[in-house]
């Protein structure tokens, strides 16, 4: 098994999010036609392979970073298998 690890960033510009109190609680959407399980669907497959998830929000910038155990030549990673 691999000791590294993987990290993805995805960060934008915008105005940054207002309120980020139900940021991670299923089926909370500010959108219309929105359902909610964006977020709480991405953490949960992240931390079932062993990973993390978070999220920085500041005016100006917004961040989710997203952070996993490299898979090895074989394909074994955490708790898990890359698909």
């Amino acid at each position: 098994m691999s000791d590294a690890w993987l990290a993805i960033e995805v960060e934008d510009d915008g105005p940054g999010l207002a309120r980020t109190d139900n940021l991670w609680v299923p089926f909370f959407t500010t959108k219309p036609g929105g359902t909610g399980i964006g977020l709480v669907l991405s953490r949960e497959i992240v931390e079932n392979h062993g990973g993390t998830i978070t999220l920085e929000n500041r005016r100006g910038r917004t961040r989710l970073r997203g952070s996993y155990r490299a898979a090895d030549r074989h394909g074994a990673q955490g708790r898990g298998a890359l698909i």
